[in-house]
């Protein structure tokens, strides 16, 4: 159970006391299925994050007093990332946490916290996934999948599909001007398309191809320096697309927009992974 405050000379009884001998050996657990924000209840507790897509667990102040802590944990396939509200986290190491990682916050005072990883599952290829999911409507926005934590990251749509075969476009953050792109079809001429509102890569399936498949290198969206996208298409009926981008904005990005340009997606799915820094 979480702290608790007695009175002088109160009795506790047996089951209070196997309670607390309990809490001891076996930490009190919550377990959260969305975006959570800490409170002051959390104390010595164990926060365990179930979440399929990329989360947060938020840090305020005046919750907690110093030389108070607790455990973060993730069981979800979605990356759970501690996020400073408006109390102070500070980390050596990530603040990310990967499926079946975990850490410790420990606060210096009310308004600021360190935050130690414990070691998580490491990706032997360099790349960890940081969300991702179903494509539906006329445009699916993927949150908090930009972060400090990687400079660069892969992105892999799979059989998107839409009625009438529109192209996927892409969209970082709130940026929604000043995309210029170019695409090669099958080894030809490398076409050009001034200051746009999106990058465009490639078509979607038209109902009967779905095994469209584009993927995606995204160098900067977190960083304040000008933002660069390449990749590949590949459409069912013999169809390459190579494909390049550039933003000059420097504006930090968190978020990944992917929009059908006509019509809505019926199918297809990304995944979004950061390559490791070192």
């Amino acid at each position: 159970m979480s702290i608790q405050t007695f009175t002088a000379a109160q009795v506790l009884t047996a089951a209070q006391m196997n309670t607390l001998q309990a809490n001891d050996y076996n930490q009190t657990v919550s377990t959260k299925t969305a975006n959570y924000v800490l409170a002051a209840a959390d104390k010595g507790t164990r926060v365990v994050m179930n979440v399929a897509s990329s989360n947060t667990v938020t840090v305020n102040t005046s919750l907690f007093s110093a030389g108070d802590t607790l455990v973060i944990q993730n069981i979800g396939a979605g990356v759970t990332t501690v996020t400073a509200g408006t109390a102070t986290v500070s980390s050596a190491g990530p603040l990310t946490i990967a499926q079946y990682g975990s850490g410790t916050l420990y606060f210096t005072s009310a308004g600021v916290s360190l935050w130690f990883p414990s070691a998580g599952p490491t990706a032997s290829s360099g790349l960890t996934y940081v969300g991702g999911g179903a494509l539906s409507g006329a445009a699916t926005t993927f949150s908090n999948v930009f972060s400090a934590t990687y400079d660069n990251y892969l992105v892999i749509i799979a059989n998107a599909n839409a009625t009438g075969t529109p192209t996927i476009r892409a969209t970082i953050g709130a940026i929604t001007t000043g995309y210029i792109a170019g695409s090669a079809v099958n080894g030809g001429a490398f076409g050009y398309s001034a200051s746009q509102a999106f990058w465009d890569f490639g078509y979607c399936g038209d109902g009967t191809d779905f095994e469209v498949v584009t993927e995606m290198t995204i160098i900067n969206p977190f960083l304040t320096k000008r933002k660069i996208a390449y990749g590949h298409h590949i459409y069912p009926s013999n169809l390459y697309y190579q494909l390049s981008g550039t933003n000059t904005n420097t504006t930090s990005c968190t978020s990944l927009t992917l929009t059908a340009s006509a019509n809505t997606f019926t199918a297809g799915n990304a995944r979004i992974y950061g390559y490791s820094n070192s």
